[in-house]
């Protein structure tokens, strides 16, 4: 007998390999990984924040954000800067050239989910939209809740 939690098991590689496959669409002629771009994008949803804020945000160990940080001021899509309050402290912010390379990929995000839309109903739409918006509350509470524990 198959449990939802057994469906959702099975369901997961597929959903994720799916993923994957409309985000590599995008990824083609970006200079820019898949963790570069994760990096990028917490950073923006953040706001100007602390290295260690990031490491402790995408779940990785200070030194590897500071490498991919690294990578992005490089690449002239992340900056850091002094934080008013305390000179000592650096902050990070997402470039305007970062920002607007997030805009580009938002806008193919869009353009291929707004494809995939018009070949469902409106009530399959709605349906996808809730179930997308459950799953995210659900996982966003457990992580908070995984937090905490920590």
């Amino acid at each position: 007998m198959s449990t939802p939690i057994h469906t959702i098991a099975q369901l997961y590689p597929r959903l994720m390999r799916a993923m994957g496959h409309l985000r590599g669409a995008l990824d083609e002629g970006l200079d820019l990984t898949y963790n570069q771009y994760k990096t990028l994008l917490s950073l923006s949803d953040m706001g100007p924040c602390t290295l260690n804020a990031l490491s402790r945000d995408l779940g990785v160990a200070t030194s590897s954000a500071s490498q991919m940080v690294d990578r992005l001021v490089a690449m002239g899509l992340v900056e850091r800067q002094a934080a008013l309050e305390d000179r000592r402290r650096i902050v990070l912010t997402t470039s305007d050239a970062g920002e607007e390379l997030l805009e580009k990929v938002k806008e193919g995000i869009l353009l291929r989910y707004q494809n995939l839309f018009d070949s469902l109903g409106s009530a399959e739409q709605a349906n996808l939209a809730g179930a997308i918006h459950t799953l995210v509350r659900i996982l966003e509470r457990a992580t908070r809740r995984e937090g905490e524990e920590a």
